[in-house]
């Protein structure tokens, strides 16, 4: 078995200190080692696969170089995406991580707690599949603790979250931008933080172009929102494009508009607030969305973290991230004839 590469074998092949390949694989060589001798210790280490000795590190550090997750199950399941890039980027700084399931029961997250402190985790990061108010429990407030996907509203916490209510204000103006002032709003009927900061976000951008509120219409499921979207369709001062705060209304929209002949993006125009799912996207035409940045957010938080388990104390934050849209084939220009249809 080949010997495991150490400290020494990348100082020797730099030519420089033992304590120089510390200071630069610890990120405290800005100030004591220059540019040029960084980069080249870090390009040695990775030549030689060098991975520092954590047993070695944590009786040094009195740290465990480990990481909890808590996270918990949503309307589209686990928050993969952010999961798996917060694993990888805590596995690349020598982390290992322990993530565990919180729900649905009300002691799961207090015995999840527990038994990540009987580990001695230097910190936890707490993962929510949507966006929601967390209010962080007294357990954690003796451990390092970041938010991801969630926010604290007491502030006691940093987190790391979408701009949900900008992506709504984006989604409205791509409409209008087109022509479309008669605005429906397909959202789920179980109010949370998310479902409001999207409603209120399509609410500002239209009254910022002084057009009326968007005709607000609630539904349980799929089959609801055909249900519910068909009937506006039909009626009154139909809408010429529907905003739907979930994916899987959108598909609703989609099959509901199809049943009554109504072409996408001729007759009706369709944006989801989200495809975590891939369904809308994969929808023909394909449906144009309004993407949660999760791979940036948990770069950042663990980030942030890491950051603060080297000492550094920054203030409470929130960090907002901003939610790109794509625009596809599901959104068209209004067409003349549609208006009164």
């Amino acid at each position: 078995m080949a010997r495991r590469a150490t400290a020494q074998d990348v100082a020797n092949l730099v030519g420089v200190s033992r304590s120089s390949v510390s200071l630069v694989l610890n990120g405290r060589g800005e100030g004591n080692i220059s540019a040029a001798k960084q980069l080249a210790i870090l390009e040695a280490a990775s030549q030689l696969n060098y991975r520092p000795n954590t047993l070695a590190q944590s009786l040094r550090s009195h740290r465990t170089f480990t990481l909890g997750i808590l996270t918990w199950m949503g309307p589209s399941g686990f928050p993969q995406r952010m999961l798996h890039t917060a694993c990888e980027k805590t596995t690349a700084a020598g982390f290992v991580s322990i993530w565990m399931d919180t729900g649905p029961a009300p002691d799961q997250e207090a015995q999840a707690i527990s038994s990540l402190l009987d580990r001695q985790v230097d910190a936890f990061l707490v993962v929510a599949p949507e966006l929601v108010e967390y209010d962080p429990p007294e357990a954690l407030a003796g451990t390092r603790t970041l938010l991801i996907n969630c926010r604290d509203p007491g502030r006691r916490v940093t987190s790391v979250v979408p701009d949900e209510f900008g992506g709504a204000v984006r989604a409205a103006q791509l409409l209008m931008d087109r022509g479309h002032t008669r605005i429906g709003l397909l959202v789920e009927e179980q109010p949370s933080a998310l479902r409001e900061d999207r409603v209120a976000g399509v609410r500002a951008a239209l009254a910022q172009a002084g057009l009326p509120d968007p005709l607000l219409v609630p539904a349980a499921d799929l089959r609801g929102g055909a249900t519910a979207i068909r009937a506006v369709l039909t009626g009154p001062a139909a809408p010429t494009a529907v905003i739907t705060t979930r994916e899987r209304l959108a598909l609703a929209t989609v099959l509901a508009a199809a049943e009554l002949g109504l072409h996408i993006p001729e007759d009706l125009s369709v944006i989801s607030l989200e495809d975590g799912e891939r369904l809308a996207s994969d929808l023909r035409p394909a449906v144009a969305t309004i993407e949660r940045p999760d791979a940036a957010m948990a770069e950042e938080a663990v980030a942030l973290l890491l950051q603060e388990l080297t000492g550094e104390d920054p203030d409470v934050r929130q960090l907002t991230f901003v939610c790109p849209s794509h625009l596809r084939g599901s959104v068209g220009t209004v067409r003349r004839e549609t208006v009164g249809r």
